[in-house]
């Protein structure tokens, strides 16, 4: 965020706080969305590739904001069965305990 977005609800801009995330990160974001735009999502990748961090971004064309939304105009059904089969890989790899054996 640019200084003269930030309001009184949002005063610090994410990016602020890149340096203290602590954890893994999935972002999947629509490429059609204007918050955060493609523009934001490739700071926000910048910023936590030069921080190290782990991270791992998707972005999907012919998606919005909220494409995850069954009940919305901007549901994306491709995208958003994409989207989970990511979310439910990146948690087995993150979260998966390695002492427990199936």
């Amino acid at each position: 965020m640019k200084k003269e977005d930030l309001v009184p609800n949002a005063p610090v801009s994410p990016l602020d706080y890149a340096a203290g995330l602590s954890c893994p990160l999935l972002g999947l974001f629509g490429e059609e969305d204007r918050n955060p735009s493609p523009e934001m999502v490739a700071q926000i990748d910048a910023e936590l590739k030069r921080l190290g961090k782990t991270y791992e971004f998707h972005s999907y064309p012919k998606a919005g904001h909220g494409f995850f939304y069954y009940h919305t105009p901007g549901y994306r059904q491709e995208q958003a069965v994409d989207g989970w089969n990511k979310i439910w890989s990146f948690l087995d790899r993150n979260l998966s305990n390695p002492s427990t054996s199936s």
